[in-house]
């Protein structure tokens, strides 16, 4: 029993004083300008006593002073003297290429450096390098190469068991990967409703604002690169998502934000982002520039001109627009803030921290698309009223069926065809038979419940293609396209059968006469339709309830 009560007192007094994580950015850093010379492949400035003095001390280990166009700068620092267990140093990001010694023994390297000690740029990863078991109370140096303006190491420096460190950073990057994912998968659905119909331009706009933040913020995932290490390529995708921004934000600010600007300047705005973005893409993989360099004039652009400009326009949009501009223009300052803090932390003025992109990118894309669904909302009452005007202007408001406006324009149409293809068409005419009695006894509540009837009887036993109309009064019409005269008349003869044969509420059973003409070459629409009235009247004149051809 004690011997159990000791081993936990133990196990917790260790636990208790185990290192957990070591921030190496407060310890001693030391630098020095140019490249070491190699000795049987070995950095002598890893192993000489004699130059101590030229090791010169910094409070970081990036950009030292007095720089004066150096590309290449040696940094050491002291490790501690108590390491975690299986301890990994884990670096943001290194401006260029380096390598890393434990003493005289490299341990790591981003990059190849030539014999001038030079190198190509190759992307802006994260660093995880193991350090040995004995390395506590030993120097580590890096050596680095960069033609940026940068030089150095960039963010957190940490010492932390692997398993601590990739903990840590999955924290901070699954809202980074929901967010991420949500925003590509939101971009896929605007984008394929912009093409389906080509028609709002927001909707494009939209959809690439979320694909570009949304790559943004998925590649800016650290722990993704543990699964897709492809440095170079996820570079490029965030430049991109970089660069288009304010071309989608002014741009979106040009389309849909209807107010006038002083020399179209919202405009010229993103057309000269959109034209920074594709010279700095394609300039870049054709080797003209590096990669690196384009975020030099970017960061001076967009923060000294592009910024300050929309800010102060998405200012007085805010306070003159709409309530659709108000949220338009207060997501793009949302984000404005979010990138003018990062701008702050990039360029050194604000201590680097993991900060929520992912949130005030999110919350912005959200707010857009919320005003964009309200947009689209309202566009699709008024195209909703718009289509039931123009069905309420060619239907009758009784029956439903065509009205005489329609039944015109729909005749018009048939003829053309007739003379430009010779199609059979016809027509039938019909009347109800003593019609006035019905309402005359029963009253026009009664009557115009028998005609919504035969309107139904007419449209149920038609042919889809047929097009049936209200004349006039009790008279109806049927347009039967490609039907010569004697198919019609049987179609006729079928329609006064199911009238006869139905019976009507109060009313009992009524009947309608037909006349039934078929369009001849050089007929006009007028003769056309007299022929059918003619013929109707005929059948009326030989005893009613029954079909008669045109003479």
């Amino acid at each position: 029993m004690k011997k159990i009560i000791i081993f936990l007192f133990l196990t917790i007094f260790l636990s208790a004083n185990e290192i957990k994580e070591i921030d190496l950015s407060k310890v001693k850093w030391e630098y020095r300008f140019g490249d070491s010379p190699f000795e049987n492949n070995l950095p002598l400035w890893t192993i000489e006593k004699d130059n101590q003095n030229s090791w010169k001390e910094i409070k970081f280990p990036s950009n030292p002073p007095n720089r004066n166009n150096q590309t290449n700068v040696w940094f050491r620092v002291k490790l501690p003297d108590n390491l975690p267990t299986n301890p990994h140093l884990y670096i943001v990001s290194i401006d260029l290429i380096t390598q890393v010694y434990y003493e005289n023994k490299q341990i790591y390297h981003f990059g190849e450096f030539d014999k001038e000690g030079k190198g190509e740029y190759i992307g802006w990863p994260w660093h995880l390098i193991p350090l040995y078991v004995d390395s506590a109370g030993k120097y580590l140096y890096f050596r680095i190469y960069s033609n940026y303006e940068d030089i150095g190491l960039w963010g957190e420096i940490i010492i932390a068991s692997k398993s601590d460190i990739l903990e840590k950073m999955l924290n901070y990057d699954i809202p980074k990967i929901i967010v991420g994912s949500i925003s590509l998968f939101v971009s896929i659905l605007f984008l394929l409703t912009f093409l389906s119909k080509f028609k709002r331009i927001e909707l494009l706009i939209l959809g690439l604002l979320f694909l570009t933040q949304g790559l943004n913020v998925f590649c800016s995932a650290k722990i993704i690169e543990l699964y897709l290490y492809f440095p170079l390529l996820n570079q490029y995708l965030l430049a991109i998502a970089f660069f288009f921004f304010p071309v989608g934000m002014a741009l979106f600010m040009d389309k849909v934000i209807n107010q006038k600007t002083p020399f179209d300047i919202i405009k010229r705005i993103w057309q000269f982002h959109l034209i920074y973005l594709l010279v700095a893409i394609i300039g870049s993989l054709l080797g003209i520039f590096t990669l690196p360099s384009t975020y030099e004039c970017f960061d001076i652009v967009y923060n000294f001109v592009t910024l300050p400009i929309l800010t102060i326009f998405m200012i007085y949009f805010f306070f003159k627009g709409d309530k659709e501009t108000k949220i338009i223009t207060f997501s793009f300052f949302i984000i404005s803030l979010y990138w003018l803090y990062s701008s702050l932390i990039a360029a050194g003025f604000v201590p680097w921290e993991e900060y929520p992109s992912d949130i005030a990118v999110f919350i912005c894309l959200l707010l857009l698309s919320y005003s964009i669904v309200n947009k689209l909302n309202y566009t699709k009452e008024l195209e909703e009223a718009k289509e039931e005007l123009m069905i309420l202007s060619s239907t009758d408001y009784l029956t439903k069926l065509k009205n005489r406006k329609e039944i015109d324009s729909t005749l018009q149409m048939y003829e053309s065809f007739y003379k430009r293809y010779k199609d059979d068409f016809s027509i039938i005419l019909l009347d109800l038979d003593d019609f006035k009695k019905v309402n005359d006894k029963f009253g026009h509540l009664v009557g115009d419940k028998v005609l919504i009837k035969i309107s139904e009887i007419l449209t149920t036993f038609t042919r889809q293609t047929d097009t049936v109309g209200r004349w006039g009064g009790e008279e109806f019409i049927i347009i039967c396209p490609k039907t010569n005269l004697d198919d019609t008349a049987k179609l006729a003869e079928n329609l006064r059968e199911k009238i006869s044969q139905h019976k009507f509420e109060k009313v009992g059973y009524k009947t309608a006469s037909f006349g039934v003409s078929s369009f001849k070459e050089n007929d006009t629409i007028t003769d056309f339709i007299l022929r059918a009235d003619n013929a109707m009247y005929l059948a009326k004149s030989k005893g009613k309830n029954r079909v008669e051809k045109e003479s």
